[in-house]
């Protein structure tokens, strides 16, 4: 009698048990989180600079706002990709 068993017998109940697309979900609303971080943050380099307390460039600023913005367009691409029943709820009327 052999012990060895199938690859797919193994274990039976946890097949199935990850949703498909819930890396992507995962992944987008980092993404998108980032995005939004990083916009707050250039918020405060504008006061900072407009107030004379922090001597910012601004092409650093626009910089860091083109990155924050093209973040979150791949974020909600990634969204908008994921499967139905994976996705996270999104906030609205």
């Amino acid at each position: 009698m052999s012990r060895i068993r199938a690859k797919s017998e193994t274990r039976p109940e946890k097949a199935g048990t990850r949703r498909p697309g819930s890396s992507v979900c995962a992944i987008a609303a980092f993404l998108i989180k980032l995005a939004k971080h990083m916009a707050l943050l250039a918020c405060f380099m504008v006061v900072g600079s407009a107030t004379g307390r922090a001597t910012i460039n601004e092409v650093a600023i626009f910089f860091l706002i083109t990155i924050a913005a093209l973040l979150h367009s791949v974020g909600r691409s990634l969204e908008r990709r994921a499967p139905e029943r994976s996705r996270l709820p999104l906030p609205g009327p």
